[in-house]
């Protein structure tokens, strides 16, 4: 369809910036030729098999936006730069996986086994390898916006955004608290609504829904210090809290009901005894007794203890209750969106929720 087209012109600028960033390497000096040769080998393996290869949404949706702000079909120009900043959040995004898998000690991601656990790399090589994905960023930025006048801006966007998703991180991985090297005693009071929408605002939604409308809008020049930029942002901002908090929680929907070969992952949330949606729900409606089976169940690393908590879910009707609470929020959106000026402003958000509205992966 139409789709793979938009996908297919995405891929080649990917191509172009993966050959831009190898041939850095080849350029680095005072390396011989042989060590020179080995990370080339090595980070033309990881390039591919870290940031391509999933939906696209977060890369695309910075075309779309600056097709939707420059309401016509982009020049080849304009086609490209918004390409190569979709890309940009196409590689932050890989580099917050890698990390993330490693935390959340996850077997498969995309279909494939996680960066870490290919053999030839181990989490030695991972947590170094996020981190070069991170600075691969800002070579890219600089060689292709360095003149442009909104640069400052859009490294700002990049580095507050990386921030603010680290900060989720650490809510999201300490939803239950370490102590003594291990895990604390599950402390269910942690598991709040609350709580989880703290921690999605900043685990999900800046990174996954605001960056790459924001960094449309800067691309296009709308300054967010006058007044009526200031507007644009802060819609855009308001509209993609809600959108992500509603793609997180069908994401722990998923992590729990979603079979792994169409999810292309292995939930862990259960084993990670993380605060998902689900678990929130979970204890605003269960019995003394079901509070028992979480307690003695949850954030344990045995299938038998996951299948308890699973059927405790399936007990409460959740997957029901989600149903409900998706359509509720789908409207809230169409709502929220309907009342975004300027009116060609609102195609960006319909696209977004679009393409995650009853999603399956």
């Amino acid at each position: 369809g139409c789709d793979a087209i938009g996908k297919d012109a995405f891929l080649a600028i990917y191509k172009e910036i993966e050959t831009d960033l190898i041939a850095d390497i080849q350029n680095l000096p005072a390396l011989s030729d042989s060590v020179k040769q080995q990370l080339i080998d090595y980070y033309s393996v990881c390039i591919p098999y870290t940031v391509p290869g999933g939906k696209m949404t977060r890369g695309l949706t910075v075309i779309k936006g600056v097709e939707v702000l420059k309401q016509r079909k982009l020049t080849d120009k304009e086609y490209k730069d918004a390409a190569i900043l979709g890309w940009q959040v196409e590689w932050l995004q890989a580099f917050f996986l890698v990390a993330d898998d490693i935390m959340d000690a996850s077997i498969t991601r995309r279909g494939s086994p996680c960066w870490y656990k290919k053999p030839n790399v181990t989490q030695d090589n991972a947590i170094n390898d996020a981190l070069i994905l991170e600075n691969m960023i800002y070579q890219t930025l600089r060689r292709h916006f360095k003149k442009h006048p909104s640069y400052v801006q859009i490294l700002e966007l990049f580095i507050d955004t990386t921030f603010q998703t680290e900060v989720g991180q650490h809510i999201d991985t300490n939803g239950t608290p370490y102590a003594d090297g291990k895990r604390a005693p599950l402390d269910l009071s942690r598991f709040t609504l609350d709580r989880y929408q703290g921690c999605v605002r900043y685990k999900t939604c800046y990174y996954s829904f605001y960056l790459s409308c924001a960094l449309a809008l800067a691309y296009c020049g709308y300054d967010p210090d006058t007044t009526e930029g200031k507007a644009l942002y802060q819609n855009a901002e308001d509209i993609c809290m809600i959108l992500g908090e509603y793609f997180q929680i069908q994401d722990d929907v998923l992590d729990a009901f979603a079979p792994p070969e169409v999810l292309g992952k292995i939930g862990t949330d259960i084993e990670d005894a993380k605060c998902s949606w689900l678990v929130c729900k979970a204890l605003e409606l269960v019995s003394e007794e079901q509070k028992e089976i979480l307690m003695a169940n949850y954030g344990k690393h045995d299938a038998e203890g996951v299948k308890k908590v699973k059927e405790l879910y399936r007990d409460l009707k959740l997957e029901e209750l989600f149903q409900t609470y998706e359509e509720e929020q789908k409207k809230m959106c169409d709502d929220l969106i309907a009342k975004i000026e300027p009116q060609n402003f609102q195609d960006l958000f319909k696209f977004l929720l679009a393409k995650i509205y009853k999603r399956q992966k």
